[in-house]
């Protein structure tokens, strides 16, 4: 304490009140020692605050925004679950003819007829577009199918799909969540929702 002598709580010496520093280790006296520690706590709350005001300064500066005159960014259309069955680009909807179908009780063709219940059914409609080979066909038990082939390929998981189809005026319709199959009017349209995916062609077979 100042005043009076005081002993080093580094050696234990007592020194004279007004000796700034121990005689014997030279550590700083009390009230000294007090007012360094302070003196360097300060600059170090000094320095964190600097720091801190750097990081939220750099971290908060917003991100340019993308120039509103460069190009339109391109658009994927999302992979269908037809795989090459179904084109992605479509022509304008128009009513066409009737489509003919199959005349009753001609066999379903093998590569459809081997992914129906029981393996085998009576053909409705076989026909195709530029891409696709499309087999409606009715099993014994009533219930109709639609099959979409790719043409010039074996007919495997990747290359077709099968699904259960129903009579829709001139034609049948087939749905796969969202994805919906319209045969009829010698047409093919496949359709996400309201919006036209494909719009083919169909020519009978056989």
């Amino acid at each position: 304490m100042a005043g009076s002598p005081w002993t080093c709580a580094q050696c234990g010496a007592v020194n004279d009140a007004a000796a700034g520093r121990c005689g014997t280790c030279a550590s700083l006296a009390p009230g000294r020692a007090r007012a360094r520690a302070l003196w360097v706590l300060l600059t170090l709350m000094l320095v964190a605050g600097v720091a801190v005001g750097g990081v939220l300064l750099f971290t908060g500066r917003s991100k340019p925004s993308p120039d509103a005159s460069g190009p339109f960014p391109s658009y994927t259309t999302p992979a269908l679950p037809t795989t090459k069955t179904v084109v992605t680009t479509a022509n304008p909807l128009t009513p066409p003819p009737t489509t003919s179908a199959t005349p009753d009780g001609k066999p379903c063709p093998g590569d459809a007829a081997r992914y129906l219940p029981g393996g085998a059914g009576t053909a409705l409609l076989v026909a195709q577009t530029p891409k696709s080979l499309i087999t409606i066909c009715r099993v014994p038990d009533g219930r109709i199918f639609y099959d979409g082939q790719a043409r010039g390929q074996a007919a495997s998981d990747d290359t077709h799909i099968v699904l259960p189809a129903e009579a829709s005026g001139d034609g049948f319709v087939a749905k796969n969540g969202d994805y919906t199959y319209q045969v009829g009017g010698r047409r093919l349209v496949v359709s996400a929702g309201s919006g036209v995916l494909s719009d083919e062609e169909l020519t009978t077979v056989g």
